[in-house]
């Protein structure tokens, strides 16, 4: 009877069974379990989540992709790399660098074209040709008045002393050798010129011919600058004439000098000799306009122009080489005096 009490039915997918029977199948599946753990140990999967991890995971997942480690995501521009738009301002500068460059190179075309105009008409820039010249070959600056020629050559300078004396001493022994030497006057400090040609090349050749005489040399261009804006006309026709011939008696003497088998001839000579006497029938009444001071030295100038002619003449008639070195010291002489002419003309 207690057994039948311990029997309940139940109906389960339409079938009818016993409490009784499912204990004791429940009951006999735990004993083997039972059973089989204590023989063997199997640990089970652990199926706890975490929900802490999930959402932090989720999380990252869910923020853009960096320099992190995190290769789910695709990678994305840097922060603040991306391209930005074009300001106003950066617009607007390439036109402005069209206009600078233009007005820069309008201030350069006019500053260069004022100095080659300041060069070309200045008055102590210009430069005139030793040669045959008049007047009419310079800018006037007023009516009957221009300025003085430019005197321009290629000396060989053989020292330069600060003691007038001791150059003196210099220049005799170089003209008792027979070579052509003279001391400048007035300038600091004095220099010793023993040759002269019309440009480099000539005054180079000149130079060749001291050689093997132990003589310290120096080529360098000399230049009597125009200091003088305001000369009477007449005063200026006679310089000008004066530096043509001079210009013409260098260019002779260093073909004499320099030039194998060349010589001069006589038509030269008489040719230059015309020119120099014209000089001297001008020379009184031009003189006679310049200031007391400078006369003494244009005078100095006209005589040793005379006798640079006599030296050439002689040589024609002789052949000897040592009238041209002659000629050579008296144009040295004229352009000296003719620096003290400009200098001293105040």
């Amino acid at each position: 009877m207690e057994q039948e009490q311990h029997k309940i039915s139940v109906r389960l997918n339409g079938k009818e069974q016993k409490i009784n029977d499912v204990q004791n199948k429940v009951d006999s599946k735990q004993e083997a379990d039972h059973e089989l753990v204590e023989d063997t140990f199997i640990p089970q999967p652990d199926n706890v989540i975490q929900l802490g991890e999930v959402q932090e995971q989720r999380k990252k997942n869910g923020q853009p992709y960096w320099d992190d480690g995190i290769r789910e995501k695709g990678p994305k521009l840097p922060f603040n790399r991306k391209k930005k738009p074009r300001s106003q301002k950066t617009k607007r500068s390439f036109p402005t660098m069209i206009f600078m460059i233009i007005c820069s190179a309008v201030i350069v075309g006019v500053s260069f074209g004022f100095m080659v105009l300041t060069i070309f008409t200045g008055n102590n820039a210009q430069q005139v040709e030793m040669g045959v010249q008049t007047a009419s070959d310079v800018p006037t600056f007023g009516e009957g008045v221009v300025g003085m020629p430019v005197f321009t050559v290629d000396v060989v300078q053989g020292g330069a002393y600060s003691d007038q004396v001791k150059g003196e001493e210099t220049v005799k022994r170089i003209q008792e050798k027979g070579f052509a030497a003279a001391l400048t006057k007035g300038t600091e400090p004095v220099y010793l010129f023993i040759g002269l040609g019309g440009d480099r090349a000539q005054s180079s050749a000149i130079s060749q011919l001291y050689e093997g005489h132990n003589q310290e040399m120096y080529l360098k261009t000399y230049r009597v600058e125009n200091k003088l804006d305001e000369v009477d006309s007449e005063v200026t026709d006679w310089f000008f004439e004066a530096s043509g011939s001079f210009k013409d008696m260098v260019q002779l003497t260093v073909d004499g000098l320099t030039r194998e088998g060349a010589s001069l001839t006589s038509g030269q000579v008489e040719q230059m000799n015309e020119q120099l006497a014209l000089l001297q029938g001008k020379r009184d009444g031009a003189f006679e306009k310049l200031p007391d001071q400078v006369q003494p030295h244009a005078l100095e100038m006209g005589d040793a122009l005379v006798q640079a002619g006599k030296a050439l003449e002689k040589y024609v008639k002789t052949e000897d080489k040592q009238q041209l070195w002659s000629a050579q010291n008296e144009l040295l002489h004229a352009l000296i005096s003719y620096e003290q002419v400009i200098n001293d003309w105040e």
